[in-house]
């Protein structure tokens, strides 16, 4: 459903929105300096101007020497925008209304909580919006090109431009380098802005006010020898219900294992480690009068007797798991490269294979995003019927067709069956990089 609207929608406010002023078909609305009784298919030199299209064609043979911007390019460059702008903005309002829609209970109530519910929409959906731009500017750039060129075939702008002598890659060329220039600030968003809201991207609207509860996935902890378990977690306090952990290493000698009513995750800080902090611990009494687990390797438990900060009924427990993990590594989507690869170097047993698939994939992102671009500019220049809705058809099967094989292959990696981390994740470049460039330089010749 959601697919069809898209599809129904995105074209008709497209098409909307590149109407010529005072909805004359036949002018070029952005030359007003041109008369409104010339017919479209009349020479370049009439729409544009002789001038125009001497620097057009003459930076056209000049393909060594730096890109030179004209009128053409411009008017090219302001349409490209104003599509560009218009898909974001379709896609992301279709999908954050639904999500409103879908929880506005609580939506309503996180408004009441902040003060307002245009402020609570804001803060919850801002870094929702960025992360939207993140992951569909490929298809985003795609889309935007393609119905340029439509309009360009639709009032007959680019027969005048094939027809004087003006290559498809020319034309074209301004709206490549814009494209590449979007997935670059994509891959600087995904550096800079996406991780320092990770926390809220990895919300649901149900855990805004701190209501939901998450299944616990147990986890080992190799470093200091601790299985980590529980009946369930409270993301939105960072604590886990009914904890359950089992020593397997130092402090197992004192204790086999160790339960409470909560445990609440800590950063580290002066006075201790990250780890958990344990409230009402069952068995406590056995623990009465006992020191601190340690060794030379470091403090495996904490307990009352000789740590002044610890309540009588608590007791702290060193982990180098973080909470996330246990959440089943929901935020590594949304960390920096930097941060994933400290995570891969340190903590690579916590999460296994799937790490190393998200590192490497993260890094040739920007080339992926190209490729699914170049995957669409020979369907888009070389559909000789220009039927828009086809094209937007074809190029939406080629970005899924690019996106299925991509899952797929990373899960195979993932699972390492067949493939390891490192070749699942350069596969899809590896495969359809090559392939994408030679037809689309094919098109862009003809």
């Amino acid at each position: 459903m959601l697919n069809a609207t898209i599809f129904i929608l995105v074209p008709w406010f497209l098409g909307r929105a590149l109407e010529p002023v005072g909805g004359d078909q036949r002018e070029v609305w952005v030359f007003p300096d041109i008369s409104p009784n010339v017919d479209q298919s009349c020479s370049l030199c009439l729409v544009f101007g002789i001038s125009e299209v001497r620097d057009f064609i003459a930076n056209d043979s000049r393909r060594a020497t730096a890109f030179h911007m004209t009128t053409i390019d411009r008017y090219l460059l302001f349409l490209y925008f104003r599509v560009f702008l218009i898909c974001f903005l379709t896609l992301s309002g279709l999908l954050v209304v639904i999500e409103v829609f879908t929880n506005l209970d609580e939506m309503i109530a996180y408004g009441k909580v902040r003060g307002s519910f245009a402020l609570g929409l804001a803060e919850y959906f801002s870094p929702k919006m960025i992360n939207i731009y993140d992951k569909m500017c490929g298809l985003m750039t795609l889309l935007a090109m393609m119905f340029v060129v439509a309009w360009l075939y639709r009032t007959h702008e680019m027969t005048a431009l094939l027809a004087a002598g003006i290559s498809k890659g020319r034309v074209i060329r301004p709206l490549l380098i814009m494209s590449v220039v979007l997935i670059l600030i994509a891959a600087a968003s995904r550096e800079f802005l996406i991780p320092h809201y990770s926390s809220m991207l990895s919300k649901t609207p149900q855990e805004l006010l701190g209501e939901s509860i998450r299944r616990i996935q147990p986890t080992e902890d190799i470093e200091m020898g601790v299985l980590i378990a529980g009946r369930n977690l409270q993301p939105a306090n960072m604590t886990i219900n009914k904890p359950i952990f089992k020593f397997l290493g130092p402090a197992a000698n004192l204790t086999p294992q160790l339960t409470g009513f909560s445990a609440k995750f800590l950063f580290a800080d002066e006075t201790h480690p990250q780890g958990y902090l344990v409230e009402a611990p069952k068995g406590a009494e056995t623990l009465v009068g006992k020191s601190s687990v340690r060794t030379e390797e470091g403090v495996f438990l904490y307990l009352p007797q000789d740590t002044p900060w610890l309540k009588p009924n608590q007791c702290f427990i060193p982990s180098t798991l973080e909470y996330d993990v246990l959440r089943g590594g929901v935020e590594k989507q949304f960390a920096s490269t930097s941060d994933l690869m400290w995570r891969m170097q340190h903590q690579a047993h916590n999460y296994g294979s799937e790490l190393s698939v998200v590192v490497h994939t993260r890094m040739i992102q920007p080339f992926l995003d190209f490729t699914q671009l170049l995957l669409g500019i020979p369907m888009i220049l070389s559909n000789r019927n220009r039927n828009l809705v086809s094209m937007v058809l074809s190029c939406v099967l080629s970005f899924a067709a690019f996106f299925g094989v991509s899952i797929g292959l990373r899960t195979l990696g993932a699972n390492e069956t067949l493939l390891t981390p490192a070749m699942a994740a350069w596969a899809p470049l590896l495969i359809f990089g090559p392939i994408a460039w030679a037809q689309t330089m094919r098109a862009m010749q003809s």
